[in-house]
């Protein structure tokens, strides 16, 4: 609760001190942009605002619910928002990557609730059907279908009715907006490719390269540190971490690769970083974790603090 308020509070500072940035991106093919749904200004903020405690509020559902870090420990919901406030930019405002990280966390409790089922074609059918509707929108989506097409494999489920279900929840929503003549195969657009760093000047730009950074290695030392024990768990419990790694790893690989969207994947990367963080500090309960995770809070601060700086 401490780490929300801190997060909410600075935030706020930061809009009122004109110290969020427009995000650009026109990533649409066939629907409009998450980035131009809502204009700049306060119900922009507070609907970011909401969502973001949202998603941290779901991961404490997820864990609770399906037991993955077999802890009762919230930290990683903490650290979430902890991480976001580094980049006032994109915890001020609204846009894709906001939406992009709320979705694909709904979808993982989806899949989690599938596991070793017989048949569970319905919610696997909405998996991809969402999926494809948020791809209409931003691009990026396409990318975690096959990450989520691993992720049935872990969860015991795959096979060729599976198969059928994610090949028709991918064609449906192409196939009814186009029955209504609401979209046309000839009026697909190509997304426009605005790179983040081409609309804020060079320190605001280190600034991020070096937040962004920080969190990557964050990311993969803590993810690799706990597949170790991951090992040792049960097989649903494997396969629950397995899925958050594999989504984690992608999102690394998918932040370094398309640089020129690399501001939608950051607050799903920031999401893997914070629940890496946490299993870590849940399952290697040291005497004194508490220094280690204010140390990883002072930096966060630190980085945030640089942002006002700029």
């Amino acid at each position: 609760m401490l780490m929300m308020a801190i997060a909410i509070v600075v935030t706020i500072v930061s809009y009122y001190t004109g110290n969020i940035a427009d995000i650009p991106g026109d990533t649409e093919t066939w629907l409009p942009s998450a980035d131009d749904w809502l204009p700049a200004g306060g119900l922009s903020l507070a609907i970011n605002l909401a969502l973001n405690v949202l998603i941290a509020t779901m991961l404490i559902l997820l864990n609770k619910r399906f037991n993955i870090l077999r802890s009762a420990s919230d930290l990683y919901a903490g650290l979430f928002l902890i991480l976001q406030m580094a980049l006032p930019s994109f915890m001020g405002q609204f846009y894709g990557g906001t939406l992009l990280c709320f979705v694909v966390l709904l979808l993982t409790f989806k899949l989690y609730m599938t596991f070793n089922r017989p048949y569970p074609l319905q919610p696997i059918f909405l998996i991809f059907f969402l999926l494809m509707v948020g791809a209409m929108s931003q691009y990026a989506y396409l990318f975690y279908i096959p990450v989520f097409m691993i992720g049935c494999a872990q969860m015991r489920i795959f096979n060729f009715k599976t198969l059928l279900a994610t090949g028709i929840g991918i064609v449906t929503p192409v196939w009814i907006l186009w029955g209504f003549d609401l979209i046309s195969l000839r009026d697909i657009e190509i997304p426009h490719f605005v790179n983040i760093f081409s609309a804020i000047d060079r320190n605001e730009m280190l600034q991020l390269l070096v937040t962004v950074g920080v969190t990557v290695v964050a990311t993969f030392v803590f993810g690799v540190l706990n597949l170790v024990r991951v090992f040792n768990y049960n097989s649903k419990t494997r396969a629950f971490n397995g899925f958050i790694s594999i989504m984690s790893f992608v999102t690394i690989i998918l932040v370094l690769a398309d640089y020129t969207n690399s501001a939608t994947y950051i607050p799903l990367l920031n999401c893997c970083a914070a629940f890496q963080m946490g299993h870590y500090f849940a399952i290697n309960n040291y005497q004194r974790s508490y220094i280690a995770i204010l140390g990883i809070v002072a930096v966060y601060i630190a980085l945030y603090w640089w942002s006002m700086m700029v």
